[in-house]
């Protein structure tokens, strides 16, 4: 039986608490992952390093994955109906515990992950991070409106997008470090550049296919969710306005000490603005209606047990010592 999708009214505390909770859960996640790839990406770097290259924040941004996944398991824990509510339309499967489940299954792999990083292991720590990643693809709304499809997209569009995030944020913290070089400052953000191309990209043909998948066309103007959707959009842009002003002060030769470009600052900040988005996004529901088959959303009546049929029941009764007998018939009965 289908259960119909309940909204919670903006009004509603719990719904901003468990928002910004999550958001905070993506800014640690980005933090973590895209730090371990932009770091990797930094070592490729073939030109002149002035100095090391900065530790990245994966262990900072897995405490902080650890914080908000525990607030968001006491909150599913606290308001079990309200976070039933804010997990529609539910995944296939998922019972209505399943918010608590998720963020307990997330806690434990920020917290190992943290181990590992604390340990001098990021390559496991990484891995760890990425099934953050596919815990979030199953809680994720696609999932419930096309199952196995939408955990997939959901896959293919969170992975890059925390990634992108995290290299932007690490990128700037290398480029301030080096500042004194503007010859590898202006390398190192030109080979980040060229990653972020096409991160970028498989961040937006996934979200436009997400957008169409979870808001009809005449819904985006008159629903929470197509706004709040369309606002990210916009910031989207911003990002993209962004990296093009940043690939306009590449070509300038900026002097010695100038460190990354404000336009490239501003990037980094916008990109928190979208997470920041998503996870408001992630507990509002969207208008479209899940896909489900025919027999699993059939009306209860149709499943009801036939009644079994009356009988009339004789009772023969033989006296000892005689050689009559006596039979009664007694009234219908009828099973219930």
């Amino acid at each position: 039986m289908t259960v119909a999708a309940a909204s919670v009214s903006l009004s509603t505390p719990g719904l901003w608490l468990t928002g910004i909770e999550r958001s905070l859960m993506l800014m640690g996640l980005a933090i973590a992952l895209g730090g371990l790839a932009g770091r990797g990406t930094a070592r490729h770097f073939k030109g002149p390093h002035p100095g090391p290259l900065p530790s990245p924040w994966a262990l900072r941004g897995s405490l902080l994955g650890v914080a908000a996944s525990a607030a968001l398991w006491g909150t599913s824990i606290v308001g079990r109906g309200l976070a039933a509510k804010l997990a529609q339309p539910p995944a296939p499967g998922l019972e209505t515990g399943a918010s608590a489940i998720i963020a307990a299954v997330e806690l434990a792999c920020f917290a190992l992950a943290a181990l590992l990083l604390w340990l001098r292991q990021p390559r496991w720590a990484a891995v760890l991070l990425c099934c953050v990643v596919l815990a979030e693809g199953v809680r994720a709304h696609p999932e419930g409106i096309i199952p196995v499809v939408g955990a997939l997209l959901t896959y293919c569009h969170l992975l890059p997008a925390v990634v992108w995030a995290g290299m932007l944020c690490y990128v700037v913290r290398a480029a301030i470090a080096w500042r004194a070089s503007p010859v590898a400052v202006h390398g190192l953000v030109k080979m980040y550049s060229v990653v972020a191309a096409w991160l970028f990209g498989t961040v937006v043909v996934t979200g436009v296919i997400s957008a169409l998948v979870l808001v009809p066309l005449g819904s985006f103007l008159t629903t929470s969710y197509g706004l709040f959707l369309i606002a990210k959009a916009a910031i989207v842009c911003v990002v993209a306005g962004c990296a093009v002003a940043g690939q306009f002060w590449l070509r300038n030769h900026p002097r010695p000490g100038a460190g990354p470009a404000l336009a490239t600052k501003l990037e980094a900040a916008a990109l928190a603005a979208v997470l920041l988005v998503t996870g408001i996004l992630t507990v509002l529901t969207p208008p479209a209606k899940p896909i489900r088959s025919s027999q699993s959303s059939a009306p209860a009546s149709e499943f009801r047990a036939e009644p079994e049929p009356c009988w009339p029941t004789t009772t023969l009764t033989i006296r000892p010592g005689t050689t009559t007998s006596r039979s009664t018939t007694s009234p219908a009965v009828c099973s219930a």
